[in-house]
């Protein structure tokens, strides 16, 4: 039977190492964790997102377990990030570029390829994750800004894939998008 699989930068489920070394699971509380949590109740899903943890911060037996934990009672399949990732990809890219300039504040956005570079590889991790878990009949639906390469990516590599994008933050007009010196990637990657 057919699931549908959603990909998105965080997973619905908050893990902390406490320092006892204990991982704690917790419900997000974010908007889309809430509001994708009803979907559940009709289809099959699973969730492909970063965990929180900083790959290196953690070792390999307590990664294993956090990783066992969230696939078997979360459904949630976490894409292991690095602080340098996150850092470059997410602080970088995504939050220093893509969000002020969709949000028409050019003048605070910041144009850096090391971040671009960063925002590439991630989303090419996410679909390594993906592709894992990926079967077909799978309805795969990307989340937000932070992985608008991703449904070019899965159609280049999974043609037959039955892909949907929700962009939860406003596009941005033609005259404020021609300022990103690498629209053609994002809009091939949205298209």
């Amino acid at each position: 039977m057919s699931k549908l699989i959603l990909a998105a930068n965080r997973l619905p489920v908050t893990v902390e190492i406490k320092k006892s070394g204990e991982a704690v699971f917790s419900p997000s509380v974010g908007g889309l964790a809430t509001g994708m949590s009803s979907l559940s109740k009709t289809y099959s899903c699973l969730w492909t997102g970063y965990s929180g943890i900083p790959a290196e911060s953690i070792d390999k037996a307590k990664s294993d377990h956090v990783h066992d934990v969230l696939v078997n009672k979360y459904k949630a399949h976490p894409v292991h990030l690095n602080g340098q990732d996150i850092e470059l990809y997410y602080n970088g890219f995504a939050n220093n570029t893509i969000w002020p300039l969709f949000h028409y504040f050019p003048y605070y956005t910041s144009f850096n390829e090391e971040t671009w570079k960063a925002y590439e590889e991630v989303n090419n991790k996410f679909f390594e994750t993906l592709k894992q878990v990926y079967e077909p009949g799978d309805i795969i639906w990307v989340h937000d800004y932070h992985l608008m390469l991703l449904p070019g990516i899965i159609r280049q590599n999974i043609p037959d894939a039955t892909i949907g994008f929700f962009l939860h933050i406003p596009f941005p007009s033609y005259e404020v998008f021609r300022l990103l010196p690498w629209r053609r990637e994002i809009l091939t990657g949205l298209i």
